[in-house]
């Protein structure tokens, strides 16, 4: 059996985006959080006892990354040295290889990948069994060419394992397009993707994976928070995530149903919120507000009342930061009235469950060979696509016979 960390877009130097007028203190906090992160990753590695680590391309922001930055990234690197832990690691298009931009001698228990040809390295675990590490890095910006095609075949080693910095697509992309099915022909043990910042499988057996962004740094990639770890035990792939990040987003939907004045709104806030374990930058999304009068609407909505929970909230926790309080702004006064009840349109839809049938709705997409592939690769589309919809219809709708 072999075991290792699977990680990719650490994004080092990557700055929390969509964040105004926060607190110094919370800023410092943030400006560490990237470095904790990678200290965090190492951590498990350790706890682990991993064969070795994987960092799948786009480890720095930037591709002139700040002597700072590399300083604590070898220093990092090297507690890894001090328990024979290798690292093997790729350039993606973020932080595109170029020699003179790196200061300090990488430590010798990590192995680069440092061109655009596909390179493959060969190690032997502790444990005496060979593993091949075939990749790529970027030189620059895009890579327009389909790679998977470079990658050699499957060496007579105990496993092969790919690394692939990219996106899925076709020959118009410009991150190293690929299709899962070129790399599931290829008969590696295991593909290691980057670039993807979401976690995704793109096979049923969980070989060609993006373990996602170990750190989310909008509020987009709420579900960015692990890297992987890898057991590869002869022809069996078991994955598990571990947590790594240290800020969390977080959406809080609050009803203000039952709240009249400005200071009702403070405390339903106060009483809503719980101290988490670590940070977390939260969203406060206002529902049920019609009631409110202009002069709370508009400490709401100009941001006054935001303002003030910064500071009192600042003062009330150590790790929870309210950064943007917004309405949902559809009400039932928007919506279309129907003479129907929402009943009615849940059995319509589940006349849509049935795979055949919703297929058919999307003929022209099941037809068009490049699409089928694509959603092949995304098994919970049905589902997702049902869901949606059914979502977009309870925002636009009001069904009078719910009431009656």
């Amino acid at each position: 059996m072999v075991k290792f960390i699977h990680a990719a877009d650490l994004h080092m130097d990557r700055s929390f985006e969509g964040l105004v007028g926060i607190d110094e203190k919370v800023q410092k906090k943030l400006l560490r959080a990237n470095l904790t992160v990678l200290e965090n990753i190492v951590e498990q590695a350790i706890q682990h006892q991993v064969d070795f680590v994987l960092l799948v391309g786009d480890s720095f922001h930037q591709h002139r990354p700040s002597l700072k930055i590399q300083k604590h990234f070898s220093e990092q690197i090297k507690r890894l040295a001090e328990q024979n832990i290798p690292v093997f690691l790729t350039f993606g298009n973020h932080d595109f290889y170029q020699k003179e931009r790196y200061w300090f001698e990488f430590p010798e228990n990590l192995s680069l990948f440092t061109s655009e040809s596909v390179e493959t390295q060969q190690m032997t675990t502790n444990a005496g069994e060979t593993v091949a590490l075939s990749g790529f890095s970027y030189t620059k910006q895009w890579i327009t060419e389909e790679k998977v095609q470079e990658f050699p075949a499957r060496f007579s080693v105990d496993y092969h394992i790919g690394l692939y910095h990219g996106e899925i697509g076709t020959i118009q992309g410009n991150y190293a397009p690929f299709q899962p099915t070129q790399m599931e022909a290829k008969g590696y043990d295991y593909w290691a993707l980057g670039h993807i910042h979401v976690p995704t499988k793109l096979n049923e057996k969980g070989t060609i994976l993006y373990p996602g962004a170990p750190q989310g740094h909008t509020k987009k990639e709420e579900s960015s928070t692990s890297v992987v770890l890898v057991e590869l035990h002869g022809a069996t792939c078991q994955t598990t995530p571990l947590k790594v990040a240290e800020v969390y987003w977080e959406r809080k939907q609050l009803s203000l149903k039952e709240v009249r004045e400005t200071t009702d709104v403070l405390k339903k806030i106060q009483q809503e919120l719980i101290e988490p374990s670590t940070m977390t930058l939260v969203e406060i999304e206002f529902i049920d507000f019609e009631h409110l009068s202009e002069e709370i609407l508009e400490r709401i909505h100009s941001g006054e009342l935001l303002d003030y929970l910064k500071e009192e909230m600042n003062r009330k926790f150590l790790n929870l930061v309210i950064w943007r309080i917004s309405t949902l702004e559809r009400e039932n006064d928007a919506k279309i009235s129907l003479s129907a009840s929402s009943l009615m349109f849940d059995q319509l839809f589940e006349n849509y469950q049935a795979r055949e049938d919703f297929q058919h709705i999307l003929q022209e997409a099941y037809t068009n060979q490049e699409a089928v592939k694509v959603l092949n690769l995304l098994p919970d589309f049905q589902e997702s696509t049902l869901q949606k919809a059914q979502e977009i219809i309870r925002q636009d709708f009001l069904f009078e016979g719910d009431t009656e």
